[in-house]
């Protein structure tokens, strides 16, 4: 099994979300849920594809938003998953197929109105990302929208996790970047910004100070927990 294998093995896809009353409260979700809606805006007329899809989670929860959801993950394990528990919801309007988000060949030019890629981009480095944005613009349809939402590297968290201060880094998440990196790569792929927003940590008690904080000057980003940001294909 490789490295990469390793990480993204059955029991990494079965283990995620666990509930947790601090570290994954509902709250994380519901809250990502709703930042997945502003970043992503799937109306009910749109095709959605999702990258990374994992088992599937977020593809359910934009298949009640839009006519049909595309979930694409390089894991046969993530599909297994992803397709059982599709079957078991009955749900009609989601299919689920396997590639690389640097190359989704397997996807005609300007087949969709909408890209999601939720709690993604952490995962890739910059060669693949460049790749996944260029063929978003690909196959996206004019007009069409991509959307990120990914932890910001300026977070007092994630800077910690950086320098293995108390906490540590997931393993998976091999390139933890900061919102203006992503704005460089959108533009640089030939997207326009129309949505640079971020959102505050769901933890108890935490998200009342990043609430506080994160929109001040100067230091603002330091208490910023999520990146939004929404690319435009011209």
């Amino acid at each position: 099994m490789t490295f990469e294998g390793r990480l993204y093995d059955r029991g990494y896809f079965e283990g995620l979300h666990k509930s947790h009353w601090f570290t994954n409260p509902p709250r994380k979700y519901d809250e990502r849920n709703r930042d997945t809606l502003r970043v992503v805006a799937p109306r009910p007329p749109d095709c959605v594809l999702e990258l990374g899809s994992a088992r599937g989670d977020v593809t359910f929860f934009l298949a009640g938003h839009a006519k049909e959801v595309v979930g694409v993950d390089a894991s046969d394990d993530a599909l297994q998953l992803a397709e059982r528990a599709r079957a078991a919801r009955g749900i009609t309007n989601v299919s689920f197929a396997k590639g690389d988000v640097a190359d989704l060949s397997i996807f005609r030019d300007a087949s969709f109105d909408a890209v999601a890629a939720i709690d993604l981009v952490e995962h890739v480095d910059d060669p693949t990302l460049a790749a996944m944005l260029k063929e978003c613009r690909r196959v996206l349809r004019p007009g069409g929208r991509l959307g990120l939402y990914t932890p910001d590297r300026a977070h007092y968290v994630e800077r910690m996790k950086a320098h293995d201060f108390i906490l540590r880094q997931f393993p998976q998440h091999i390139a933890v970047r900061r919102a203006g990196a992503y704005r460089a790569f959108l533009r640089d792929a030939g997207f326009s910004v129309d949505l640079d927003a971020w959102s505050v940590s769901p933890f108890p008690g935490v998200r009342l100070l990043e609430r506080a904080l994160a929109p001040l000057p100067f230091i603002g980003e330091t208490f910023r927990y999520r990146i939004l940001m929404r690319g435009i294909r011209p």
